[in-house]
């Protein structure tokens, strides 16, 4: 059995989370779940993987950014699997269970100017559905001025935007053939509707994957230690996208169609009957 967060999600922040695509919840992980994550970041920069990166200018600071850490970090798969993100994501999810994608890493060491691109995560990868939702977990005190920002409403879009890298803002083989857009000047067009959260560790952003979303750089003297789980409630299906998918999962065994509910992504949470 995985871990219960630190308090339930209420039915107001539940109806957040559904009008605006996002919500901050407060202090919803315990204090031995953040060190653990502190500890797994460590390991997961001081080692590599095909996801792991360092993006920055000759001279600059870095941001290290990595998905699927849990593959070698013990300590980012224990917080999976046995912490409190999985029943959290359920609950804003209003799903019967719930999951685990993938995870990611997030650093911003101080002096980043390098933002984090303006995006949907869902059309990076290989599910559909609506009950899909990303928890953001600062594991810092963060300071709206360099946390996520989300765009207030954008998952009721119904668009799909171009995904593009972080590094060279290169796509990955997706146009308008596709069904996918570019996406718009989002601080022009929506300046309106961008959101941010004062947080301390263990409150967490809670964000549909259509969502859009990006974060500025960190300029100031402190780090941004970020880790994100990705869960997927009763509706998810397994898709292949058109070009690349990041993260993919070639050996995963699901066809198009199939429930993401396999060994392959494990179900963490499953409400009592």
């Amino acid at each position: 059995m995985a871990a219960h967060p630190a308090r339930n999600v209420t039915a107001d922040e539940i109806a957040t989370f559904e009008r605006d695509g996002a919500v901050a919840l407060k202090g919803v992980y315990q204090p031995e779940w953040i060190d653990l994550l502190r500890d797994g970041v460590d390991v997961a920069m001081a080692t590599s993987d095909r996801y792991s990166r360092r993006i920055q200018g000759e001279g600059e600071p870095v941001f290290f950014t990595d998905y699927i850490a849990w593959k070698r970090v013990e300590q980012i798969k224990r917080f999976a699997l046995e912490g409190p993100a999985a029943e959290l994501g359920a609950q804003i999810m209003r799903s019967s269970k719930a999951n685990f994608l993938f995870d990611g890493v997030f650093v911003k060491e101080p002096g980043t100017t390098k933002p984090s691109t303006w995006h949907q995560d869902q059309p990076y990868y290989c599910v559909q559905g609506q009950q899909i939702v990303v928890l953001w977990a600062p594991l810092d005190p963060c300071p709206a001025s360099v946390s996520l920002q989300c765009v207030k409403g954008s998952h009721t879009w119904g668009k799909s935007f171009r995904p593009i890298k972080f590094k060279d803002g290169s796509d990955f083989g997706r146009d308008a053939a596709d069904g996918y857009i570019d996406p718009p000047d989002v601080e022009r067009e929506y300046a309106d509707r961008i959101v941010a959260w004062d947080l301390e560790p263990g409150d967490v952003i809670a964000f549909h994957g259509m969502t859009m979303h990006g974060a500025p750089g960190n300029p100031g003297p402190h780090r941004r230690r970020a880790t994100n789980t990705t869960w997927v409630g009763d509706d998810g299906i397994y898709i292949q996208r058109p070009g690349v998918m990041e993260p993919d999962f070639p050996d995963c065994g699901l066809k198009p169609g199939d429930p993401i509910d396999s060994a392959y992504f494990p179900r963490v949470f499953e409400a009592r009957v």
